[in-house]
């Protein structure tokens, strides 16, 4: 059932989210080398960048009106409304 569902999408997210892993746990602590940082950095900045266009992806192939709409808002909140005030 959904309920079901969301249940265990909560529980994995309790158990595994990111700032429970032990790399987040150095890196909040001080104590990741300069080049872990950097690494960190670097693919933070890779992942980020993409969201806008994996969610343009997503809205491209979406049927429904209500969910293109509010997908739409996604896009803009990374993007922004003119491509660059986003975060």
């Amino acid at each position: 059932s959904k309920s079901e569902l969301e249940a265990v999408l909560r529980q994995v997210g309790a158990e595994r989210y990111h700032n429970r892993h032990p790399f987040h746990h150095r890196m909040t602590s001080g104590v990741l080398t300069k080049a872990e940082m950097q690494a960190w950095a670097l693919n933070r900045y890779c992942y980020q960048a993409v969201i806008p266009r994996k969610d343009a992806m997503i809205l491209a192939h979406a049927e429904d009106p209500a969910f293109r709409a509010a997908w739409r808002k996604r896009i803009e909140d990374h993007d922004g409304e003119d491509g660059w005030s986003g975060g």
